[in-house]
């Protein structure tokens, strides 16, 4: 059984399923069988040793009919002082069966986020792209969300300046998009192209055309940065201008040329806060919006 589980596991990429350190996590994970061939082996070497103890002590003599009957009303105390033990053995039981997650997926338990490390009877361990280990009881599980199946929808916002040809970027970037599909280094990853969706919001100082393209999960944050690269060489070659943040400053009954050097500056400084403040905020509702979207 043990040599028969080995092989199998060997076949369907060992029992280790390896991430890379430091990374953004949401890769694809292993087999459903790599995920509970060590969970099935683990409970018949449990059922193997206990029949072969009951073998052993009824040949050296040993009346073992009492056992049974005491092991059942130990089961009833165990019943009734366990709850929460079974009902995360059942519930381990039900969601693998459902195939919800499998090792080495990325998941998220109702704000919980990480890599699925090692499974056990009764709880599961998470392991963060930052690092932090959170180890779950099944039991616990209310709602599961899995961010490494079938595929990924990426989607990036683009600030550009408002004299920006919305349509020459449309055939740009789709034209960018075909361009991709043969890229040495990602092009296998995609499973739609490239494609801009236009302009979808716009900001005092730019409009915001978001593109989009779908790919394998685990792949798509490198494919990002390739996307990224390539959308600034395109833009730079065609003369297409990124918007930059701007603050507008205005002086009641005042002109710039009254201004002492040091008010200009406490201007200055007040509106660098101003953009820092915008850019600190966009900065972190985009990490939760990436956390949210594995």
């Amino acid at each position: 059984m043990r040599v028969f589980g080995d092989k199998k596991l060997e076949d369907e990429g060992g029992e280790q399923f390896e991430q890379e350190i430091g990374g953004e996590g949401g890769g694809a994970g292993a087999t459903r069988a790599a995920t509970l061939l060590p969970i099935m082996r683990y409970a018949m070497m449990i059922v193997i040793f206990s029949i072969a103890v009951m073998i052993i002590l009824a040949r050296m003599g040993v009346d073992i009919a009492p056992i049974f009957a005491g092991a059942g009303v130990v089961g009833i105390a165990v019943g009734f002082g366990a709850q929460t033990l079974i009902r995360d053995i059942f519930s381990g039981a039900f969601f693998l069966l459902d195939d919800a997650f499998r090792k080495g997926e990325y998941v998220d338990i109702e704000g919980t986020k990480g890599t699925v490390e090692k499974i056990s009877i009764r709880s599961f361990q998470l392991r963060h792209h930052l690092g932090a280990l959170h180890t779950i009881p099944f039991g616990e599980i209310r709602q599961l969300t899995n961010f490494s199946r079938d595929w990924v929808l990426m989607k990036l916002p683009l600030r550009v300046t408002y004299d920006t040809d919305t349509e020459k970027v449309r055939k740009l970037v789709k034209k960018l998009g075909q361009e991709l599909l043969n890229h040495p280094q990602v092009g296998h990853t995609f499973m739609q192209p490239l494609k801009s969706q236009g302009v979808y919001k716009m900001e005092d100082s730019a409009m915001i055309i978001r593109v989009k393209f779908m790919t394998k999960p685990g792949e798509q944050f490198v494919t990002r940065k390739v996307v990224y690269e390539s959308i600034q060489d395109l833009f730079a070659r065609e003369g297409i201008h990124f918007a930059h943040k701007e603050v507008t400053v205005r002086l009641a009954d005042q002109s710039v040329d009254s201004l002492t050097e040091e008010e200009k500056q406490a201007v200055s400084s007040a509106a660098r806060r101003v953009i820092d403040a915008d850019e600190e905020a966009a900065q972190a509702a985009g990490g939760k919006k990436a956390d949210d979207g594995r």
